[in-house]
């Protein structure tokens, strides 16, 4: 235990010692350092700033050079055109007759010589058209006096198909509740006259189904 003392105040001994000789060697180093700096700045050259001077002087030299321009000759004026003498368009004038083509005179027609335009067959239904065809001369159907006296009723529907000049060109019956009046409602509609229907503004053939209702009054 004693030993274990001993060995720890010298090492603390030794420590201390080697800090003491640390700041006098700093001290002594910085002294030195000091003293240096001093004596070369009271012994030592001063410096002097000199201008930069080149060695040899450039000259400069000018030329003078005389400017040349070159001017292109302008090119000749046109020709002036040729007056043509009294001979000359008399020559051209009967060169311009030589070269006319008598035309024969045109041939008169007549309307009726010419071919009538073709007439359009289709026929188009009713929603096909921009304008459907409307009645003009409406006909009523005769009753026939047999149904009359048997106190008969009954509807036809009629399918016409109407030219473009608003006639009816064909007709038939589409439905009938009773045959007895299909005659006279089949008679009505050819006596019918109509405004033809038209598409894109020209008349044109169209089928329509007319009805016809035969009812006695009481």
């Amino acid at each position: 235990m004693a030993k274990d003392r001993k060995s720890f105040i010298k090492k603390i001994f030794l420590e201390s010692e080697l800090e003491e000789e640390y700041t006098r060697d700093l001290n002594l180093a910085f002294t030195v350092a000091l003293l240096i700096f001093i004596g070369a700045f009271l012994f030592g050259k001063g410096c002097k700033l000199e201008n930069y001077s080149p060695k040899k002087k450039s000259e400069t030299v000018i030329e003078q050079i005389e400017l040349q321009t070159e001017f292109e000759e302008p090119p000749p004026p046109p020709p002036k055109p040729k007056v043509s003498l009294p001979e000359e368009i008399e020559e051209v004038e009967s060169e311009a007759e030589q070269d006319t083509i008598d035309i024969a005179e045109t041939t008169e027609f007549s309307e009726e010589d010419l071919p009538a335009p073709p007439t359009d067959t289709l026929v188009r239904e009713v929603f096909e058209v921009d304008e459907p065809p409307e009645p003009v001369v409406n006909v009523q159907p005769e009753y026939p006096d047999i149904a009359r006296q048997a106190g008969l009723e009954g509807k036809v529907l009629v399918e016409a198909v109407i030219d473009e000049n608003g006639n009816v060109v064909d007709a038939r019956i589409k439905y009938s509740s009773n045959e007895i009046f299909n005659e006279a409602a089949l008679a009505a509609m050819r006596k019918m006259k109509f405004k033809p229907a038209k598409q894109k503004g020209i008349p044109v053939k169209v089928r329509i189904i007319q009805p016809f209702i035969f009812k006695l009054r009481r």
